[in-house]
């Protein structure tokens, strides 16, 4: 069995408010993409780590890690990941998408994500939703969703390889947010693994600084 993961650092980091986008900021000494890199590659199966930023950091990037191989990003979400794809080798069996701004992400949790996906095809990392969710129109309550049923979806997201280039293949509306609704349009039924360990990503400062305060328990 061989798997890649493909880590997703392309973007831009304007919500966070910082000149340096957030994944490339010093996180307790490191920066926030290797945190993520590093627990994929010490989990010992995934073989390459490829990771997605912008073009402008690659031949730097290059020179100071050399055990990952890093790719260009692309304008959008899907065209990071897709060119990332570009780079998984032929034989590789399973493909794993991972967000850099998720840096805390547990081996545990990613190898719980694989079990899954090698039973299902395609498997994703969730959270149970804990807060009462309402859709709004025109400023107004418009209905309570049952919270019972409604997951925090996060990654890693985990997939057949053939499967995850199939759909990466088609045409991808502007709205996909993440690759399991590739899979889902598909038809192909994407299983859930609940994480046991913190796995939030980091959008504002304030969660920068959350992962800080875990990382030096």
């Amino acid at each position: 069995m061989k798997a890649t993961a493909i880590i997703v650092a392309g973007g831009s980091g304007k919500r966070f408010g910082s000149k340096t986008p957030k994944q490339f900021l010093s996180l307790c000494g490191k920066p926030v993409f290797l945190w993520s890199a590093e627990t994929f590659a010490s989990s010992k199966v995934f073989k390459r780590i490829i990771i997605v930023v912008p073009e402008n950091k690659i031949t730097a990037l290059k020179k100071k890690y050399k055990d990952y191989f890093f790719v260009s990003g692309g304008k959008e979400r899907f065209d990071s990941v897709r060119n990332g794809l570009a780079c998984v080798e032929k034989d590789t069996n399973y493909v794993a998408v991972h967000d850099a701004a998720r840096p805390l992400i547990n081996k545990a949790d990613i190898l719980a994500v694989l079990k899954k996906a090698k039973k299902t095809k395609a498997a994703i990392a969730v959270e149970k939703t804990k807060d009462t969710i309402k859709t709004v129109k025109s400023g107004f309550v418009d209905k309570t969703l049952d919270r019972s049923v409604l997951y925090n979806v996060q990654t890693p997201q985990i997939f057949q390889a053939a499967l995850l280039k199939k759909v990466y293949s088609k045409k991808i509306a502007p709205n996909t947010t993440d690759d399991s609704m590739l899979v889902e349009k598909s038809g192909v039924k994407v299983a859930v693994v609940q994480t046991k360990f913190p796995n939030f990503k980091i959008t504002a400062k304030h969660d920068f600084e959350a992962a800080e305060k875990i990382l030096t328990r």
